[in-house]
């Protein structure tokens, strides 16, 4: 007999492949974890695995209420002995499960795991038991990091087990790993891979095979409208994000179809544990497609091409690249930039203005997030990935977030400070003499709107007089429909932008004198007006001159005390 433990849709659909190809006659047990779905879901998804028939015997095992059972809790502080006891009780857990079940793994030849941190994987793995693994999703054996971080984040226990048992396939005891080869990270090698693409081996099914399993998974056709192709979002796992709520998911899902998904059909695919429920609410005129089937099987349900195919850490997209035009792979290089997405796009579309012949060897990036800055280029520029910044060469624009220690050279520099640190002015020789101010102001269009009223800035550094000039009559307009706000850049006064330029040079002056003093400065600053007049303005001069004249007494002082040391 055949054993199969696994814990997501992807791993059913591989292990259903691998037992129709490898051991069609023989008899197999499939146990699945109950934390796929909801207790009513997992009790339909028996139903239709039991109905397939792929499996002779199919059990769902309580990982839930063993994990919460177990009474050895482990933290960052827990020494390798607490941990040993965790895992014994665990194995006394899965065993006496076991027994109720009356299995006897004695009775089985081949044993098969996707999920070897966890109950009866596990167990096989702390008893010894050899074993072959099968990756949790697509191009993570390559990727062993990224799960030992959610794990770490997630649910400590988990990330404990894997180092001190060296799961997620590392065991010297598995004898042969499944994964997609071409998921891999460039330069990947394990000798005990074997490719396991699934779908280049569902392809490779019989028609009736194929028909079992997309009904197995209520997997029907999709047909839509002719017209342009649509665009694909893979959703993710609310629990699975760096902010794990649902305003931070609702807020990146519809910004990325404002960003991404513009004037094509929109097909949302919601990650199987996706309890969220919003996307039609969100998205009126999209389809949304049950999350019962895992999407590595899209290809075989919708027969046209996809125009894009969008995920914020579905691994499914790495079995879909072949079937979209352009992939967009966001992940958690994104998900902490999120919040500066206002602060990238004016820049990007203040380049589009402003430089409506540029070409791509013109513009350089650095400090940025490629993860972001790549797909918004691509979006709004036409330019295929950014390369990476020549310092030796001259650019025409640079546009620049977290601030590196060199001096940049362009016509036009366009600082993000998404940190809010002011350290761009560090590096700049004239301080703010040639910075000019660009203000970024975000207001809600609807009363339930997903995004929220915030105000912003970038910073344009240029001595050009031509850009200068259109600087001042600088403004454009973009609305971010599904977010529910529209997005103004460079509608302040110019009043306005001088006030604001002094306020950003106290700030940038304060922030050093923290930093050299590694003592926090509270300054009341007042709220930024309607209307500004020029005592408004005088004031504030004052201020800065004030706050500057406190910054070179702290440094003379500094001076002093070290030429005393």
């Amino acid at each position: 007999m055949i054993l199969y433990v696994g814990a997501s849709l992807y791993h059913i659909l591989c292990f259903s492949i691998h037992k129709i190809m490898n051991h069609p006659k023989e008899k197999a047990l499939l146990v699945i974890g109950d934390n796929i779905f909801s207790k009513s879901g997992m009790k339909e998804l028996k139903k239709d695995l039991e109905e397939a028939q792929i499996f002779d015997q199919i059990e769902i095992l309580k990982f839930i209420e063993g994990a919460y059972s177990n009474p050895y809790k482990i933290t960052k502080n827990s020494d390798e002995e607490r941990i040993d006891q965790y895992i014994r009780y665990n194995e006394e857990w899965v065993e006496n499960w076991l027994s109720k079940k009356n299995i006897r793994l004695s009775d089985y030849t081949e044993f098969n795991s996707a999920i070897d941190h966890r109950h009866l994987g596990l167990y096989l793995l702390s008893k010894r038991i050899s074993y072959q693994y099968f990756e949790d999703g697509n191009g993570l054996l390559s990727r062993r990091w990224v799960q030992l971080e959610f794990h770490k984040k997630a649910q400590y226990a988990s990330y404990a087990v894997c180092e001190r048992l060296h799961a997620l396939g590392e065991n010297e005891i598995v004898t042969k790993k499944y994964a997609n080869q071409s998921a891999q990270e460039e330069g990947f090698y394990d000798e005990k891979m074997e490719d396991f693409e699934v779908t280049k081996l569902f392809k490779a099914l019989d028609k009736k095979e194929q028909t079992k399993i997309l009904q197995m998974f209520h997997a029907q056709k999709l047909y839509l409208q002719k017209g342009k192709d649509p665009v694909l979002y893979l959703t993710r796992y609310v629990r699975y994000l760096q902010k794990p709520t649902m305003e931070n998911h609702e807020f990146i899902s519809t910004m990325i179809v404002d960003l991404f998904a513009k004037d094509h059909p929109l097909i949302v695919k919601p990650h199987p544990r996706d309890f969220t429920g919003r996307y039609q609410d969100m998205f009126k005129s999209a389809v949304v497609l049950p999350k019962q089937f895992p999407s590595e099987l899209l290809p075989f349900i919708y027969e046209g091409k996809y125009e894009k195919i969008i995920t914020t850490g579905s691994t499914a997209i790495d079995a879909l690249k072949d079937y979209g035009k352009e992939v967009i792979k966001l992940d958690i290089e994104f998900e902490n930039k999120v919040y500066a997405i206002y602060q990238y796009t004016a820049a990007v579309l203040f380049v589009r203005e402003m430089f409506p012949n540029l070409k791509k060897d013109e513009i350089g990036v650095v400090g940025c997030s490629m993860e972001l800055m790549n797909p918004l280029c691509k979006e709004i520029l036409g330019f295929e990935e950014i390369t990476p910044m020549d310092q030796k060469k001259k650019y025409k624009v640079i546009l620049c977030d977290e601030v590196s220690q060199n001096e940049l050279e362009a016509e036009c520099i366009c600082y993000l400070n998404s940190d809010q640190d002011y350290r761009f002015a560090d590096t700049i020789k004239q301080g703010f003499e040639n910075i000019h101010y660009l203000n970024v102001l975000v207001r809600q269009t609807k009363k339930n709107a997903v995004g929220k009223n915030e105000e912003h800035a970038i910073f344009v550094n240029t001595q050009d007089e031509e850009i200068i000039e259109k600087l001042e009559r600088f403004f454009i307009r973009h609305e971010f429909f599904y977010t529910g706000v529209e997005m103004f850049v460079g509608n302040a006064s110019a009043a306005q932008k001088q006030y604001m330029q002094i306020v950003s040079e106290i700030l940038w002056t304060k922030s050093m004198q923290e930093r050299n003093t590694n003592k926090t400065i509270f300054l009341n600053l007042p709220k930024m007006k309607k209307h500004i007049s020029p005592n408004d303005i005088k004031m504030m001069k004052q201020l800065l001159k004030k706050v500057k004249e406190e910054r070179n007494r702290n440094e003379s002082n500094s001076l002093c005390t070290n030429e005393i040391k």
